[in-house]
């Protein structure tokens, strides 16, 4: 009897993971419709998470590890490792643009971001180096907020077959970022120097722009890395085809 059921509910399984289809609301996109794959974009990432097409939770986003490592030919030298974090403010995201998508998924496609408000990522630190000659340590708890940021994505699509069906990978993931400003803070800098952590908090904030423009390859590589696999994770849930309507 239990080998019975057993064998039932692993054919019921099957049965659903053959029907699975895009959700009925909202509705897939035409291809290459940019104006709604916008909409439907913007209203996946308003869920924070939906299993039905994959989508992991994006709000809190926890990523593993993180690090941002710049070498010693910049004035910005440093070493920070992020374990642990969270990162908040995806779900009010909007997408402003969108290209691609057409039926030849073998293209480049491309979407923009703009997140009003901040996206702030929250945890654990590890940092030293230098930074523009002066030097930096520290270990503890450490904001980073991206302040009315604008994200850039841009990858080419690869068919990836599986009994029959054309699925999508993708390849040459880029990430963008584009802050309207960067806000620093990390606790216990300088083994607990309160005096001196304070200054170089505020140092680090005055001078946000141009270490930010140091430190933002490391940081789109890092962090492309996380959101790319995000959205590697929602083309493995159904066929390309599946995705859109003729």
């Amino acid at each position: 009897m239990l080998t019975l059921s057993l064998k039932t509910l692993l054919i019921g399984l099957l049965c659903a993971s053959l029907k699975a289809e895009f959700p009925n609301d909202p509705k897939p996109c035409k291809y290459g419709d940019t104006e709604c794959i916008k909409k439907v974009a913007t209203f996946f990432l308003s869920k924070k998470g939906d299993n039905s097409i994959n989508l992991s939770q994006l709000d809190p986003l926890m990523p593993n590890k993180v690090r941002i490592n710049q070498g010693t030919d910049s004035p910005v030298n440093v070493d920070v490792i992020l374990t642990n974090n969270k990162i908040y403010g995806l779900s009010n995201a909007v997408v402003t643009k969108a290209a691609g998508f057409g039926k030849d998924l073998a293209k480049k496609h491309s979407i923009t971001i703009q997140v009003p408000g901040s996206v702030s990522l929250i945890g654990n630190y590890v940092l030293s180096g230098k930074v523009l000659i002066l030097p930096i340590q520290g270990e503890g708890q450490s904001n980073l907020t991206l302040v009315n940021p604008v994200f850039g994505i841009d990858f080419v699509g690869v068919a990836d077959e599986k009994d029959g069906d054309v699925y999508m990978k993708l390849k040459d993931f880029h990430l963008h970022i584009d802050p309207q400003s960067f806000i620093y803070h990390f606790d216990n800098l300088f083994n607990g120097d309160k005096a001196l952590g304070d200054n170089m908090n505020k140092f680090l904030n005055d001078n946000w722009k141009e270490i930010f423009s140091e430190l933002k390859a490391s940081m789109e590589k890092e962090f492309g890395a996380v959101v790319g696999k995000v959205i590697s994770q929602v083309f493995t849930k159904l066929p390309y085809a599946k995705y859109f309507e003729e």
